[in-house]
């Protein structure tokens, strides 16, 4: 366990003082704003960034984008309220978040496709012609790609 934390310690070492100091001030504008906003608002956003007198704040929906947005003039009310003066606007929008797929063996099986009995016919066609075996054989087997009669797939 003494190995990860110096090697946490060699990465902390090695970012920018000015990074640092800008992370802390979004992670205190997201708590300041988390602290004035009502609960049901708490994880679904944080502020990403300041840029040209505007906050950047990301949601993790449309849905949540669609309420900050409405409550955007009382988030510039608590900013200008904590000192932040200097910020005038703010830009919200979302970025998802991806869900996870689990893969199921019903998922990752391929389901067969299928050609029609006039593209089989013409691929067995060709094939009769074709000198190449490797060749000939790939279009034998695309050619039986068309569903049974008896309603079993093949290949």
């Amino acid at each position: 366990m003494s190995g990860i934390f110096s090697l946490l310690d060699s990465f902390k070492s090695r970012l920018d003082d000015s990074l640092i100091r800008r992370t802390r001030e979004l992670e205190r504008l997201t708590s300041l704003i988390r602290s004035e906003l009502p609960p049901e608002c708490d994880g679904h956003y944080h502020v990403a960034n300041i840029r040209d007198r505007t906050l950047v704040i990301i949601t993790d929906s449309p849905v949540w984008t669609t309420r900050l947005r409405q409550l955007g003039p009382r988030i510039l009310s608590i900013l200008q309220n904590s000192g932040s003066k200097n910020l005038l606007h703010i830009q919200v929008s979302s970025r998802p978040v991806q869900p996870r797929v689990t893969r199921t063996a019903e998922t990752t099986k391929a389901r067969p496709r299928h050609i029609s009995p006039q593209s089989s016919q013409l691929l067995y066609q060709a094939a009769s012609f074709i000198e190449d075996e490797g060749l000939r054989d790939a279009l034998l087997k695309l050619a039986r790609h068309t569903p049974d009669k008896s309603g079993s797939d093949s290949d």
